[in-house]
């Protein structure tokens, strides 16, 4: 996909018509420049432009999955282009965007235009949307225009063309980075229609079915919903008071490190002594949250198991006999059936025909074999152990692995854990100790006095986080145990219903979904922490910064892995290479996702010094897309950079909000 022209007018600050030309340059020797840059200062429109883009595409779904129809009409009336006269202001009754794009189908190049019109009308707004491809109209019904846009162009690869400040700060926030990077590969790889189809199947595989039993079963699954439910709006609560804590935490954190600052400058044997301190007493506490979650964790699953290691072993056993009587029993039935088979050919006439044997010794002769056959043999176990538990044999499997890790993996991590959490804690407290034995003298007692105040303020604050992650634990315990029974009874459920073909069909497509779901994204995740890793490296000024990158299938949780060995979170990283991480992220997905794809960023080098940004435009923006859109303000884009970016640098459009006509004018330099 490569975008071509967009074309604004009475949108934003935009009232005439404007046209932007982001197609790349083609150069002589067979190169292009595929920059565009976009400049302007604060209110005059490059987020406008930026949004009119996604605006063009796919609508309402610009704004996110959920928007309703009247938000989105108020959303639109906001835009619509204002101005004043004779002291009144006037809102334009139309605006409009047109988006046109070269896009690639079965090997066949094709020009796509997109133009989106609105109408005022009162409180709602008209949308008309109009679709061409190489000028004539897709042989489609214009009301499924739309949705023909989004099978070409789906929604999911939005978030790998389209990035602005506010993502990228998303993608830079350690609290919310987990869920959005979830989301973004979801609908990257489809997996949200996946889970969609899972619940679908879920509702189906619960709703069939008849009987007392079933009603039961259907009565039971709802109760253990509605308490899902609950105990989900206290999970919200509990993460709300939380993240309030944890700014609570920040802003305490910042006091106490400008009270530092303030005691190191005032000198003194204490102040060259307490950052040292300081910088291992919140490695310790870091580690030891670290271990204590790891230990939460372990006894969330498969440790209370390890306390009873003698049930464990015989459960193991009957599994196995179990899996060995079952495997007896359906031989016999063969069998069984097998020489029912052959006794009827034998009674009938069609074996015989042709060959010249009197009827007693054909009844003699199948006499004979039919009892040789049924002799009692191998087959025949009369001493069958009862079946209690009826396990398909990935079931069975599963369970041998978690009782091997009960009777083994889990005591010695538990051991292992536990002896390193006695130690940290015993240095936390020498390390305390010595903080509260070090001198302060007159010049230094005010400044230590706040130091104190606000490291007691710190503890508290720290404390009650605890508090709230012990609560939220327990809760996510119950959670999860309602879940489990739901999923019991769902088992239940569904074995009753096992008689019908339909469900039984349901049930194997959600395993198959579900595998296909852990594979695709484990496989992908694999590719994208490689590529990480080289993204980031690549425009980093420290170099080798990042040796490996592992991301949790499970939670997106993402831990980085430094040349030292050290491992590190996002909140070990400076602001500029946070900055830096989220532009490698979008890069390293772009990779994955394997599409061509234009890259469009609003505002990336606010937060970057001279250096990060010499290696943004540099390493990155050559090497990123085939076509890159920049919306920057003109002390992001200063001279030295602009000249660097000069061999790839197509065109250059500059926005300037003229107050008299309330309007912003647009300057076009094309770059050769």
């Amino acid at each position: 996909m490569r975008l071509l022209n967009l074309t604004i007018h009475n949108w934003g600050v935009f009232r005439d018509l404007h046209d932007f030309n982001l197609e790349p340059v083609l150069q002589p020797d067979g190169t292009y420049r595929h920059l565009t840059v976009i400049s302007g200062h604060n209110g005059t429109g490059k987020s406008t432009l930026f949004q009119a883009l996604m605006l063009a595409l796919h609508g309402s779904l610009a704004l996110g999955d959920r928007v309703s129809r009247q938000a989105y009409d108020d959303f639109l009336l906001s835009r619509l282009h204002r101005y004043s006269t004779d002291d009144a202001t006037n809102v334009s009754e139309t605006g409009g965007v047109t988006l046109s794009f070269r896009y690639v189908h079965s090997g066949r190049p094709l020009c796509i235009q997109v133009k989106r019109n609105w109408r005022r009308n009162g409180r709602s707004v008209l949308e008309t949307l109009a679709v061409s491809q190489d000028g004539k109209p897709p042989d489609v019904d214009p009301a499924d225009y739309q949705a023909w846009l989004n099978d070409l162009v789906p929604p999911g690869t939005v978030s790998l063309c389209f990035f602005d400040a506010e993502q990228l700060d998303t993608l830079t926030n350690p609290g919310q980075h987990d869920r959005l990077l979830s989301q973004t590969l979801g609908r990257l790889l489809g997996l949200d229609l996946v889970e969609r189809l899972q619940a679908d199947l879920e509702y189906y595989t619960l709703r069939r079915g008849g009987g007392q039993k079933t009603e039961r079963l259907h009565a039971e699954i709802s109760q253990h919903q509605a308490t899902l439910g609950a105990l989900e709006a206290q999970l919200t609560q509990l993460q709300a008071a939380a993240e309030a804590l944890d700014t609570v935490r920040t802003d305490l954190e910042a006091d106490l490190l400008q009270q530092e600052h303030r005691l190191a400058a005032e000198g003194g044997a204490y102040a060259a002594r307490r950052p040292v301190l300081q910088k291992r007493l919140a490695e310790i506490q870091q580690e030891i949250e670290k271990m204590s979650e790891e230990l939460r964790e372990l006894g969330a699953g498969l440790m209370p198991f390890a306390l009873v290691p003698e049930l464990c072993q015989a459960l193991s056993q009957r599994l196995n006999r179990e899996v060995e009587s079952q495997r007896w029993q359906i031989a016999a039935e063969f069998w069984q059936e097998r020489a029912n088979n052959i006794e009827s050919v034998l009674q009938g006439d069609d074996l015989w025909q042709g060959l010249d044997v009197p009827l007693d010794a054909r009844q003699a002769l199948s006499r004979r074999i039919v009892h040789r056959l049924r002799e009692p043999g191998a087959f025949y176990v009369t001493d069958r152990e009862s079946l209690i538990h009826r396990l398909a044999q990935p079931e069975h499997e599963q369970l041998q692995k978690w009782i091997a890790q009960a009777l083994h993996a889990v005591p010695e991590q538990v051991q292992v854990l536990g002896q390193r959490l006695r130690e940290l804690r015993a240095e936390r407290s020498r390390i305390e100790i010595d903080l509260q034995r070090a001198p302060d003298d007159e010049l230094l007692a005010p400044i230590h006095a706040e130091i104190m105040r606000l490291e007691a303020a710190l503890a508290e604050v720290r404390q009650q986080r605890r508090s709230l992650d012990e609560q939220i634990g327990a809760l996510r315990f119950q959670h999860d145990e309602q879940a489990r029974q739901r999923q019991r009874a769902a088992e239940q459920l569904a074995t009753i219903q096992a008689n019908e073909r339909q469900l039984a069909l349901a049930e194997q497509s959600k395993l198959v979904l579900r595998a296909y779901q852990d594979a695709l994204t484990r496989q992908r995740l694999a590719a994208l922490e490689k590529a990480l890793v080289a993204a980031f490296n690549a425009i980093c000024r420290k170099e080798r910064l990042l040796a490996a990158v592992h991301i949790n299938p499970d939670d997106f949780r993402v831990l980085l892995q430094g040349a030292d060995g050290h491992v590190l979170s996002l909140d070990d990283l400076s602001v500029g290479e946070r900055q830096l991480y989220a532009l490698s992220l979008l890069w390293a997905l772009r990779q994955v996702s394997g599409r061509k794809l234009p890259l469009v960023v609003d505002t990336p080098l606010a937060r970057l010094d001279e250096v990060h940004r010499e290696h943004l435009m540099h390493d990155y923006i050559p090497a990123v897309s085939d076509q890159v859109v920049l919306f920057v303000t003109g002390t992001e884009l200063d001279s030295g950079l602009l000249a660097q970016v000069k061999p790839y640098l197509a065109r250059a459009y500059r926005l300037d909000y003229d107050p008299q006509g309330e309007e912003t004018v647009v300057t076009h330099d094309t770059c050769c």
